[in-house]
Order: C-alpha cells, then structure tokens, then sequence
C-alpha cells in the first residue's frame, strides 16, 4: 500500500508540475506574440524652472532610416528652435543650451511607428503658428508632433495639453514612459 500511494503521489506532483509548466510557457508565447514591435522612440525633454517655475518642454524623435540620428527641438513664446544630430549630440545640445531655465531631464517612450514625415511636416505647421500660452504652447505641441510620428498608435491617447502646466504634465501625464533621466 505504502508503494502504491508513493506512486500516487509522485504522479499527482509531476502532473501538477507539467500543468504549471504548460500554463507558464503558453502564457509567455503568447505574451511575447501579443508584444507589439517598436521601431520608433520620442522624447520629452523638461526645464521645471521655465515660464515662471511651471516649467517648459521640449520633444525629439529618432529617425525613421533606423541611424543613431534624432530630431529635436522647442516652442518658445519668442522663438523656435530644431536641431538634427546622434543621441549623444542631442543630450548635449540639451544639457548646455541656456533657455527656459535649463533642461535638467527627459523622458522617452518607444513606439510601435515612426512616421519621421509627419513629424517633420507637425514641427514645420507648429512654428508658422503665433503662439499662446494656455492652448498652443511647448507642451500642446511637442505632443502634437508625438502623435504625427507614432500616426494611430498608443501616443494617440496622451491627452492634448491644453491649459495643463508644462511641469505638471511632464511629472504626472506620461503613464507607461520611462523612467526620469537627469541631463
């Protein structure tokens, strides 16, 4: 009898093991099949002492040829500014350009498209416009050019930016983005 429920119990665990096994490596398949791919990467770049200590922000975005080159820029109420260049040039011009208070961190997010034209064409629209503090700023259009690039992925659902503090946003808006990183 005392074999017999050994036996019993050694097939009850190594069913038990298969079944949790099974579960674990089906549920990581599909996990893995269901991930979407990333191709691009955006940016959002903050100098918190900018407009008055609300803050003011800055985007770039990789380009689309698959290089280590990035577009990145500002709005400014007294001018905009775009700059081409590698990552390490970007976190640079950021790091030593003395505007707004100072950039001192960004946040960036990949994408599953990186749609470099209609980005390109979103930064051009945004600096023919005359700007407004509360509803076309910094903020309402660097996520304007967020969206032009990722087209009709997930950077669709960040909300506009309209009358929203460029601090506030950058600190408590970017669900699913990465972690702060100090210039």
């Amino acid at each position: 009898m005392r074999i017999g429920t050994r036996r019993i119990a050694v097939g009850v665990a190594t069913l038990f093991a298969g079944i949790v096994t099974s579960t674990v490596t089906t549920t990581g398949a599909a996990n893995a099949s269901t991930a979407p791919a990333t191709s691009g990467r955006v940016c959002l770049f903050d100098a918190p002492n900018g407009a008055w200590g609300l803050g003011h922000v800055a985007w770039a975005y990789r380009w689309a040829d698959g290089t280590d080159t990035w577009d990145y820029g500002a709005t400014l109420q007294s001018h905009n500014w775009r700059r081409h260049g590698s990552e390490k040039q970007m976190l640079h011009d950021f790091a030593t350009v003395d505007e707004a208070g100072r950039y001192r961190s960004y946040r960036c997010k990949d994408t599953a498209a990186d749609d470099q034209s209609a980005a390109d064409k979103t930064v051009t629209a945004g600096f023919a416009r005359e700007y407004y503090l509360a509803t076309d700023n910094c903020l309402t259009r660097s996520i304007e050019v967020f969206k032009a690039y990722d087209g009709s992925g997930g950077l669709n659902r960040l909300a506009g930016g309209r009358f929203v503090f460029p601090n506030a946003y950058y600190n408590y808006e970017l669900s699913g983005w990465e972690a702060a990183k100090a210039l």
